[in-house]
């Protein structure tokens, strides 16, 4: 069986609906008899108010077509005030209007027109002003909560952009390093595919994350510093020197291990001439990768720096902290700000 979701709004509508409508009907068999102004007035206040309660019940659902409140906020409130408003004193008027020609043989008064819609208006307005405020309010906190939502679902999809930017060529020398080294060395072999499968599962681990501790991505460059010293050797010198206290803080995935691949992808590696990448605290806020400068002469992706535009936009999202680039006595060095982890 279907469930039916009835809203809070549509319950208040039928709850108000008939209690005014079975008060007024009695009481209007009341003034039938009696012919009791009191209770004329009554009549007239239980059905001006099962009417007003229609009338803007109608008009919202029209606005809710016509100028949804996710698209049109301001629009939508101004327009919901100002009809609700005319729809409101049209049926007073009416009513007021419809009771004098059926009880009263005398002719509408003008006095108590004005009466009747400055005090209706002075009430209906604050009214309708609150209750649409609130739901102007509501509007705008679902507009914001979706906008958030966009933004961490992009941040997502851009961590996830950053994760399968491995090079596809990195997969395959590792394989063809593997593949020879167990030829030669089998111990060797195994360690290696160790840390090969763990370069690969925290990658893959890693796009469920929004920001990861310090200390599992120098795992993941660990690992990952193994595999291209492997391949490397001697042309490649890294060190690394990160402080204690800062392993418990945060940087988003991949953020590091992909300023190291930026540094083999678009530099010259030579054991005539090493590469030197240096890891570190800096500042007590910031992990500092450095490298020295060899730039390949035909390097077409260093053009576009995709990498750490990608970096920046995801740091974007969680601080106003800046990724700093500098480069200055032949070193090119990347300080990322290291975040608090909120327990």
């Amino acid at each position: 069986m279907k469930r039916v979701n009835i809203s809070g709004e549509k319950i208040t509508l039928i709850i108000g609906l008939v209690l005014s409508i079975i008060a007024a009907t009695l009481l209007y068999t009341r003034t039938a008899e009696s012919n009791d102004g009191q209770s004329l007035s009554i009549v007239l206040c239980l059905l001006a108010i099962s009417l007003i309660i229609l009338g803007n019940y109608l008009v919202t659902t029209v606005l809710d077509r016509l100028i949804p409140w996710k698209d049109y906020k301001i629009r939508r409130f101004i327009f919901q005030v100002i009809l609700g408003l005319a729809i409101s004193l049209l049926f007073i008027n009416a009513l007021y209007f419809g009771l004098k020609h059926l009880y009263t043989d005398s002719p509408p008064d003008m006095v108590q027109l004005i009466l009747i819609n400055s005090y209706s208006a002075s009430v209906i307005i604050p009214t309708i002003s609150i209750y649409f405020g609130i739901k102007f309010l509501r509007a705008w906190n679902a507009s914001q909560l979706e906008a958030e939502q966009l933004q961490k679902e992009n941040a997502r999809s851009q961590m996830m952009s950053l994760r399968n930017h491995l090079d596809p060529h990195f997969l395959f020398n590792n394989l063809n390093i593997l593949s020879s080294l167990i030829d030669h060395d089998v111990s060797l072999s195994k360690t290696y595919l160790e840390k090969f499968a763990e370069v690969y599962r925290t990658i893959l681990k890693s796009e469920l994350s929004d920001l990861i501790s310090l200390r599992k991505e120098m795992e993941l460059i660990d690992a990952y510093t193994y595999l291209i010293k492997i391949r490397w050797r001697d042309a490649l010198d890294i060190s690394i020197d990160v402080a204690e206290e800062d392993l418990n803080k945060a940087i988003p995935p991949l953020a590091g291990q992909m300023l190291i691949e930026n540094v083999i992808k678009h530099n010259t590696i030579s054991r005539s001439n090493p590469m030197q990448i240096n890891i570190k605290s800096a500042n007590g806020s910031f992990l500092e990768i450095s490298n020295t400068i060899k730039p390949k002469k035909y390097d077409d992706e260093k053009k576009s720096g995709t990498g750490l535009l990608n970096i920046k936009n995801r740091y974007a999202y969680f601080t106003d902290r800046k990724v700093d680039i500098q480069q200055e006595g032949g070193y090119f060095k990347v300080l990322l700000p290291l975040l608090k982890i909120e327990e």
